[in-house]
């Protein structure tokens, strides 16, 4: 188990006392890092073994952000009247509280700092259990759609209550084959996680020791299961092993768990305690960053969002998770459940480039009205891909089954569906794991705002990751029958000759369709003239022919 002391220590600053008094959170930034050349270059002092590794697959360099802020700079700020709450590497700099206004003055007259940020008036848990009971009815339109506490009624032999919405990507048919996310490590960042750990469900997380690190970013403590139970629900669908009851897509995954949201309020310092859990994700060594949270709105409305900031670069969460994914991380956020509001679109992070933005669909892969909507502020198609989010099984903090909506619900779907793929092809890298997941939708052809590309299918992807060379991988007809859906993986962009086959009467059509390097999936339009019924299809790659029999 990778030990979390050295990274406590790395991105917390703790034993120092907090006031009694109304404290206020900053984000103090320093102008530069004198000292990062001289310690760049050896990253075992501020990664994880498992974080180099990650880099070494994906290809990814060192960078002067990898570095902490420099230690004069971070001891100096410390002998105001202050409190450390946390260091960024990332963004240079340090989250702060005082309960003196007034010392923001005194900060940015420190040569070494370039900017103090306003964050918002810190507001911690003072009641034991007053979190537990009512705080998710609070963030309703951030953490999730309305629910019914209701015991569902239809199990399978395996999956249980879950069987619906991992029947959908097809991530059973992996799970009944041992692929079931191990050795893969997810973070989750969420607004606690509540009785996670006494609840049946989870147990085996705990015998097994898969809980890697678990942080509380907002009250800097260890326990993260004494607050809000959004993150029970969430990892209900994404680490919940209990067979024949109720099975999460990566149940055999490693976790990270991490506090970053108070739910009790929303502030700019949500967005901070974020982007400070992505770097802590990304020092231990995760693989996948789960986020079932967005921002749109604030309490304090200046710190709010416009649309034509959630463009991919402009929120201070989607940086950091832009950041994350640049790091070798896939970073799955759900698209919001403002599709029924006056909002509308899609929250930060989801509007990032590289960020795998996931909405909700039904159990039979409809778009559900609540599902927040593309396209983003500079008209880029989200969101990514889709997974069930309505009627979703989920577990409450009394250990019992209920039905839950949102694309909270959808995000962890898809975040273990990643997490198998990885166990399948542990070296393929996040660059054509994230490909293959999204040439496997149902709608990857003619993706919309509504659902992008739509629900993946996950025996589809894992058979594309473990495709090598020229080699053709699957045919099928399209749900609407207007296409024959070509999967092909190829050494170098090429022409290639495709033949559709009737075995019965020999009756040939050709085509010839263009393939770039890597994965591809092309759609060939079905006319009137195309023979119906058991079909052979060969590609032609140069000398060598592929062939599969599919219905036509």
């Amino acid at each position: 188990m990778y030990k979390i002391s050295f990274l406590i220590l790395l991105f917390f600053c703790l034993g120092l006392s907090k006031a009694n008094a109304q404290q206020y959170y900053y984000f103090v930034g320093f102008k530069d890092k004198p000292h990062y050349k001289e310690i760049v270059f050896s990253p075992s002092l501020y990664l994880s073994a498992k974080a180099i590794e990650r880099r070494t697959i994906n290809g990814i360099p060192l960078n002067p952000n990898d570095v902490p802020p420099d230690t004069a700079y971070v001891n100096s700020l410390s002998r105001l009247p202050l409190y450390l709450h946390a260091k960024s590497r990332w963004f240079n700099g340090c989250i702060i509280l005082t309960s003196e206004k007034s010392i923001e003055q005194q900060i940015k007259e420190l040569p070494f700092v370039a900017s103090v940020t306003y964050l918002g008036p810190a507001n911690f848990l003072t009641e034991e259990g007053g979190s537990r009971e009512e705080s998710i009815k609070n963030q309703l339109s951030v953490l999730e759609q309305s629910f019914e506490r209701k015991k569902t009624a239809k199990d399978s032999l395996f999956t249980g209550k879950s069987n619906a919405q991992l029947n959908l990507t097809k991530s059973d048919s992996l799970l009944l084959n041992n692929i079931n996310g191990q050795g893969v490590l997810i973070a989750v960042l969420d607004a606690g996680f509540y009785n996670l750990d006494i609840l049946p469900a989870f147990r085996p997380l705990f015998v097994e020791k898969r809980i890697i690190a678990a942080w509380d970013m907002v009250e800097n403590e260890e326990d993260v299961f004494n607050d809000d139970d959004h993150g029970l629900a969430v990892m209900s669908c994404l680490a919940a092993w209990q067979p024949g009851v109720i099975m999460g897509t990566a149940p055999k995954a490693n976790y990270i768990l991490l506090r970053t949201e108070n739910s009790f309020t929303e502030y700019l310092a949500e967005e901070y305690f974020w982007a400070i859990g992505a770097e802590f994700a990304d020092s231990a060594g995760a693989d996948i960053i789960n986020s079932s949270l967005g921002y749109t709105k604030h309490d304090e409305k200046s710190m709010g969002h416009k649309y034509a900031e959630l463009d991919g670069k402009t929120t201070i969460i989607t940086k950091a998770a832009e950041i994350a994914a640049s790091k070798g991380i896939i970073v799955v956020a759900s698209a919001g459940n403002e599709g029924d509001k006056t909002w509308r679109q899609i929250s930060a992070p989801a509007d990032g480039a590289n960020i795998v933005a996931v909405g909700a669909v039904d159990k039979d892969g409809r778009y559900v009205g609540f599902s927040s909507v593309g396209p983003t502020a500079d008209k880029r198609l989200k969101p990514d891909i889709a997974a069930m989010g309505k009627q979703n099984a989920l577990i409450d903090k009394n250990g019992n089954i209920y039905n839950g909506n949102g694309t909270s619900y959808a995000c962890p779907i898809i975040a273990g569906n990643f997490a198998q793929l990885m166990q399948l092809a542990p070296t393929a890298g996040n660059i054509k794991i994230k490909e293959a997941l999204r040439l496997s939708a149902l709608h990857f052809y003619e993706p919309d705002k509504y659902i992008g590309a739509g629900v993946p299918n996950l025996v589809l992807a894992g058979k594309m990751i473990q495709s090598i060379g020229d080699s053709l991988i699957d045919v099928c007809l399209s749900v609407d029958e207007k296409f024959i859906l070509v999967s092909a993986n190829v050494r170098r962009s090429q022409k290639v000759e495709v033949q559709i086959i009737h075995p019965v009467n020999g009756e040939i059509i050709k085509e010839e369709i263009s393939l770039q390097k890597g994965l591809n999936r092309v759609a060939i339009k079905v006319n009137k003239k195309r023979p119906k019924g058991l079909c052979r299809l060969v590609v032609s790659f140069g000398q060598r022919k592929a062939e599969i029999n599919f219905m036509l």
